[in-house]
């Protein structure tokens, strides 16, 4: 890894569950990942919805990540 390699957002999720669905899919796939806001949104979720779970990947990966983000989340509309 790269100490100058830029990690960028890719989405935020409405809660913890879907993050960390989005989180495995991401690294099934060989990407890295990583979470923001988990905790504050875990603990204050109810009482802020506005609080979400951020994911961050590596901005090289941002295309591929994209994709799958897209994959997993259209995936659950459909059904």
């Amino acid at each position: 890894m790269d100490k100058e390699e830029k990690i960028i957002r890719l989405a935020t999720c409405g809660n913890s569950y879907d993050a960390n669905i989005l989180r495995l899919e991401l690294e099934n796939n060989g990407i890295a990942c990583m979470l923001g806001n988990e905790n504050m949104s875990n603990l204050y979720g109810g009482l802020l919805p506005v609080l979400g779970v951020d994911v961050y990947v590596f901005e090289k990966d941002g295309e591929m990540a994209a994709e799958i983000y897209n994959r997993v989340f259209m995936e659950e509309e459909a059904e």
